[in-house]
């Protein structure tokens, strides 16, 4: 009687219309696209392909009155690609917390201080194109950025500081559930006239609690960007301690993007150029885009993407056509 019960409060909860629920957004993309690889090497991939480029589904809201309120974030993977014996939904990240005149603390699984830079300056994230690592991936992060931009910390505890001057800081804990084996990163962002400007440190304990940077290892990462107009330019430079034949060694990492908006033929223009000095995945790479606005939620798009990698004698290629569709209900 009392799991019928749960499962009756449960179905009358989620009956209820979001828009009801006061501060709460239901928001999602389907993204997909067809794409011509070419790995260049015995082992790659050479022909066309379809794949899903993360699609998803997101729940976020914030909630009080007062001084102090609290919030949520919610979203899960929603693959568009998958048959009938494959899942729904699979996990991406889940995180709560309060926010106010002291700033923004938040626990959960979330997209760490570190990584978060690199995602925002990325107008390739998450859909078809060469890697961090310099073979085909259809999401995450684009070549030139470090594997650190990718994934997501479990356990975190992040603390971000009210801004000061422009200044906001942040400093961001993983427990590993080790007693003296924590990761942790900090660093500190400048915003102002269009300018935006930082720095964020990054250390692993024994274990790799930090996605992408080795167990016992760290990485900086210096970025900023610039908008102006229909312009955008964007940096990053990293420095982060990869596993290199059987050794530690620091490998940096530069990206630059830029996007072009030209609202009269409704098309966005991007491209970024990465280097890798160091590893399988050293050499240079270049991304161009046009991505066409359908609608106000609805974008095509053609992208190219090549890298040339020393290490592996290869020049691999994405050539992309693809479509992004967005969505939300209620409002945050």
């Amino acid at each position: 009687m009392k799991k019928l019960s749960l499962a009756i409060g449960i179905a009358a909860a989620c009956a209820i219309p979001m828009t009801a629920v006061a501060g709460t957004q239901l928001y999602g993309n389907l993204k997909y696209s067809i794409n011509s690889i070419d790995e260049d090497r015995v082992d790659g991939i050479d022909g066309l392909q379809g794949r899903d480029n993360v699609s998803l589904l997101g729940l976020k809201g914030t909630y009080g009155d007062g001084n102090v309120k609290a919030f949520l974030h919610l979203q899960t993977g929603a693959p568009s690609d998958k048959n009938a014996s494959g899942s729904a939904f699979n996990q991406r990240f889940y995180f709560g917390g309060l926010k106010g005149n002291f700033g923004k603390v938040a626990y959960g699984r979330m997209t760490n201080a570190y990584k978060f830079p690199g995602f925002k300056l990325d107008p390739f994230y998450n859909l078809s194109g060469i890697s961090t690592v310099g073979s085909y991936a259809s999401g995450g992060a684009t070549y030139g950025l470090s594997p650190a931009t990718n994934g997501f910390t479990d356990n975190a505890l992040q603390y971000v500081t009210p801004s000061l001057g422009g200044v906001k800081l942040t400093g961001f804990y993983i427990d590993d559930s080790n007693d003296d084996n924590h990761g942790y990163t900090i660093g500190g962002a400048w915003t102002g006239s269009g300018f935006n400007a930082g720095v964020v440190y990054a250390s692993n304990g024994d274990t790799t609690t930090l996605p992408g940077v080795a167990a016992g290892g760290t990485a900086t990462r210096l970025y900023g960007s610039y908008k102006g107009g229909a312009f955008v330019a964007a940096a990053s430079y990293e420095k982060v301690d990869s596993i290199i034949a059987a050794a530690t060694e620091a490998v940096d990492y530069f990206y630059l993007t830029g996007t072009y908006k030209a609202k009269s033929i409704k098309t966005d223009f991007k491209a970024s150029y990465g280097s890798v000095n160091k590893g399988l995945a050293e050499g240079s790479g270049i991304v161009l885009g046009a991505f066409y606005h359908v609608t106000g939620k609805t974008q095509a798009y053609l992208t190219y993407s090549t890298a040339d990698l020393d290490n592996l004698d290869s020049k691999p290629s994405v050539v992309s056509l693809g479509a992004i569709h967005k969505f939300s209900m209620g409002k945050q």
